[in-house]
């Protein structure tokens, strides 16, 4: 019999804690995190009510049917709004939610609050250019926007240089400037969860490199790879690696495969390096 296999998300080298797992424990704990935080968004599914509805009030499942989204989304959506903040693991009405007739309730299974709203809410302007506003910069494809000068001549190997030809033209849901349809995503989520962060921080080294994003709780560093088959872009990523690497600094490496289950890989990652969920 060999020794116990290695925990099966990517990048991890510890072991799992029995045979027949696939995570390793610091992993597991993540998961069954986002797992027991989902159960906010099932309260349609599991209670009383009909079609997500409260008393004729629509949880975060209901509104986000109707706008399209599941209701991490428009969860997202209704926090950079400014009209739910976090409460413990679940979610209350701000000042301005309740103005807008929303109403805090507490899910009878695991005492999770979590928000209700009233049906005019779907009729509302700002709420319907805010989901808009998320779908173009999350959801639309392709995942990453790529500037048609990066397939070809892209010769300049300075930092300085690539910054210049690629200007960011992405808004973010925190306002940053971002390059990518991808950074966009892990910059909200990064918002989303209250980590303070920076764009694109010129890192303290000899070299002149920027960082896609700098935690400086954890001294972490985030790079996204969006476009790692453009042989111009994959030799600056080996180099920037080749940097990290001889500077002992700190590195998330995010691939254009993550997207699509960002929040479990990067939020499994943070933990590695001391991130505890709120």
């Amino acid at each position: 019999m060999g020794g116990l296999a290695l925990c099966s998300v990517e990048g991890c080298k510890k072991a799992v804690q029995k045979q027949g797992h696939v995570l390793c424990y610091e992993h597991w704990k993540a998961k069954h995190r986002v797992e027991e935080e989902s159960a906010i968004y099932q309260v349609s599914k599991d209670s009383d009510a009909p079609n997500g509805e409260s008393n004729g009030m629509l949880s975060a499942t209901a509104l986000g049917e109707h706008f399209k989204l599941d209701a991490k989304q428009i969860n997202r959506v209704l926090v950079d709004l400014g009209w739910i903040e976090k409460e413990g693991k679940g979610w209350k009405p701000t000042e301005l939610g309740e103005k807008l007739k929303a109403q805090k309730n507490i899910y009878f299974k695991n005492k999770i609050p979590y928000v209700v709203w009233h049906p005019d809410i779907c009729k509302s302007r700002i709420l319907q250019k805010a989901v808009d506003e998320l779908v173009l910069v999350e959801i639309a494809p392709p995942v990453v926007t790529q500037n048609p000068l990066m397939t070809e001549g892209a010769a300049d190997k300075s930092e300085e240089g690539f910054r210049e030809r690629f200007p960011p033209t992405i808004r973010a849901s925190d306002g940053h400037m971002v390059r990518s349809r991808g950074e966009a995503m892990i910059d909200g989520l990064l918002y989303e969860n209250r980590i303070v962060h920076a764009y694109e921080r010129l890192v303290p080294i000899e070299q002149t490199m920027y960082c896609d994003f700098f935690l400086p709780e954890f001294n972490l560093y985030i790079e996204f790879w969006g476009m790692e088959s453009n042989p111009k872009y994959k030799e600056r990523k080996e180099r920037k690696l080749e940097m990290y690497r001889q500077n002992g600094l700190k590195l998330i490496e995010v691939k254009d495969g993550h997207i699509n289950n960002l929040e479990d890989y990067l939020m499994g990652q943070l933990v590695k390096f001391g991130y505890k969920p709120k």
